[in-house]
């Protein structure tokens, strides 16, 4: 990323205010004191090195070329309250000759911005920046190539979404931690295309801290691993011994069914009865947990196709209850090819199997997309038994069931492996439902997934 300086980045700002972690507050006094919050100058001099007369001269020299947002160093000794005072007088030089129509306008929001702007050309030079690098003068930035101020780690997924930034004149975006310690351990950056008519003659970035917005999401997806670890172990391990208890239940059934009394043999049927419920829940919670740890790459995936192949695997299934099955057509989308079928076949399979007792079953699988969003809306309709509309959210969670075992065959499991599918394709699966009338399940999904970052 963009080399800036070790302390928190402090972006211009009026006499009298200061920026704080991308949000404005007043300042206490005009001295060098005025701003003591955590991250802040004072914090940081506390423990830097002392303030040189180099870095003094070399702020001064910025003040001079009119650098934007120049800052200097403000560490300990004698000289660092001489660099807070010309960091001060930076913020006032980069809005003292502002008028009051510029104060409010794009030129206000670029160099009062908290995010670092930058505009390149074609192969890929910096030709505008609203910061200024430590130790180098604008003169000395402008002209370099970004990929020299861009870590090594992110370097190379850089280059790729700007080549297609450049190529297809569509935004794009990435994350990266910056090259050394700037007060920020993420950056988002956002890359969009410099247009002249239809042609392509650049790309601006801006770069957002998301460090708060990133340690929380790094938390949750090592929880998320935990757990599904957990789950897929805990799983795994009870296959063996439910297996012995199958295997020696049904060795007692055959070689000693005849000096049983009939209560014994009853009790050995329900033996085998649990232990087969509980081999159908491991096996669907290993599925659950699968859904991340053996994900696939997304890749273009025609959801006709998919959604011929889930029919013809229940073919015997629709044959035995007479359904009545119309399948529309689908589009073709960036998706799990093996997820997108698990995901059709849990939704058909629901239709097939919460059917209304003497009612022909009629299953209807559409979508509809959106030019616009860029997004479909798969539907999978029925005229089955349906539920109460305020179950809604109860039916899409682990081991939630509306009706008891004795009625309907399952583990509560199916439909949270399709929210668990859609939400890892970024989209939204919900539900319309009148008891005795049918239930609608929509699914949207975007055509094209966000870039991989």
């Amino acid at each position: 990323m963009i080399l800036l300086q070790g302390c928190p980045r402090r972006g211009p700002t009026a006499p009298g205010i200061a920026h704080q972690r991308g949000q404005l507050h007043l300042e206490k006094s005009r001295g060098i004191e005025a701003d003591v919050s955590p991250g802040g100058e004072a914090m940081c001099a506390a423990s830097a090195p002392e303030t040189t007369v180099a870095e003094l001269r070399q702020m001064v020299a910025k003040l001079v070329a009119r650098d934007p947002h120049a800052q200097c160093r403000v560490g300990s000794g004698p000289l660092a309250p001489l660099a807070a005072e010309l960091n001060h007088l930076s913020a006032h030089l980069a809005t003292s000759h502002m008028n009051a129509d510029e104060a409010f306008g794009i030129r206000a929001l670029v160099e009062l911005s908290p995010n670092i702007m930058f505009t390149c050309d074609l192969e890929a030079r910096l030709r505008y920046v609203n910061f200024t690098v430590p130790g180098q003068g604008l003169s000395e930035v402008l002209g370099t190539s970004l990929y020299q101020w861009i870590h090594p780690d992110t370097v190379e997924v850089a280059r790729g979404v700007i080549q297609k930034v450049i190529s297809t004149g569509e935004i794009g975006g990435y994350e990266a931690r910056p090259l050394i310690d700037t007060g920020a351990e993420w950056f988002a950056a956002r890359v969009a295309p410099i247009k002249t008519g239809q042609q392509v003659i650049g790309f601006t970035v801006i770069l957002t801290d998301i460090t708060e917005l990133k340690r929380t999401q790094l938390r949750l997806e090592q929880s998320n691993r935990e757990l599904e670890s957990f789950a897929y172990v805990a799983s795994h391990d009870l296959q063996e011994p439910l297996r012995k208890i199958q295997t020696f239940g049904e060795r007692l059934k055959t070689t000693a069914s005849a000096a049983l009394s009939p209560e014994g043999r009853d009790y050995i049927e329900r033996m085998q009865n649990a232990a087969g419920r509980m081999r159908r829940l491991i096996d669907d919670l290993l599925s659950f947990s699968r859904v991340s740890s053996n994900a696939q790459p997304f890749a273009q995936l025609n959801l006709t196709v998919v959604a011929r192949e889930v029919l013809g695997d229940l073919e015997t299934r629709i044959e035995q209850t007479g359904a009545q099955v119309s399948l529309g057509e689908l589009p073709t989308l960036e998706a799990d090819a093996l997820q997108m079928r698990q995901l059709l076949q849990n939704l058909v399979g629901n239709a097939l199997k919460f059917r209304r007792e003497g009612v022909t079953p009629v299953i209807s699988l559409s979508c509809t997309v959106d030019a616009q969003t860029q997004r479909c809306e798969l539907v999978v309709q029925d005229n089955g038994i349906g539920f109460e509309q305020k179950y809604v959210d109860r039916i899409f969670n682990v081991f939630q069931r509306l009706h008891g075992r004795g009625q309907y065959e399952g583990t509560g499991i199916g439909l949270a492996i399709c929210r668990k599918i859609v939400e890892r394709h970024n989209g939204s699966i919900g539900a319309l439902s009148t008891p005795g009338e049918g239930t609608r399940f929509n699914v949207t999904l975007p055509l094209k997934q966000p870039t991989r970052r």
